[in-house]
């Protein structure tokens, strides 16, 4: 990616972003694209807005990624399958936050469930179930944080 896309893409971001500063709920934007600007989602549910078309080769996790993790996880919940955390690590080959023997890192997966979880994809009983105590790590807990609860940072 050239530096001027580069470029484009980061002010974009941060006009996004700023508009949340006082509190998400005070941004025009939903808080589930919110979220995915700030943790560089290709925002592939939301096909509405075009502030993020232009700019889908900058976002670090790509709508190509994005959409097959969805299609996964809609898998499952069509077939009413459990899914647990764990059980995804392991079909998506993570060994935790140091090693994994596919091309998905744990934070990805994380970002990406919140992603869908803010935009009220899937049921309570899903999301329950996929973040069940004792079958997800504790950072896995963050993919059921509340629209209120959402805090953006700029560092």
């Amino acid at each position: 990616m050239d530096s001027i896309a580069e470029a484009l893409y980061q002010q974009m971001r941060l006009t996004i972003l700023l508009s949340a500063q006082d509190g998400v709920e005070s941004s025009p934007f939903t808080p589930a694209y919110l979220l995915a600007w700030d943790e560089e989602i290709y925002p592939i549910l939301h096909e509405g807005p075009k502030w993020h078309k232009p700019h889908a080769n900058c976002f670090k996790i790509s709508k190509e990624r994005a959409e097959e993790l969805f299609h996964y996880l809609l898998e499952h919940f069509d077939s009413g399958e459990e899914l647990t955390f764990y059980g995804l690590e392991d079909k998506l080959g993570i060994k935790g936050t140091s090693y994994s023997t596919g091309n998905w890192e744990r934070y990805e997966v994380i970002s990406l469930c919140q992603y869908f979880y803010l935009h009220r994809v899937f049921n309570e009983t899903f999301w329950q179930t996929l973040t069940r105590n004792g079958e997800c790590p504790t950072e896995a807990h963050s993919i059921t944080t509340k629209p209120e609860e959402m805090h953006i940072y700029f560092c």
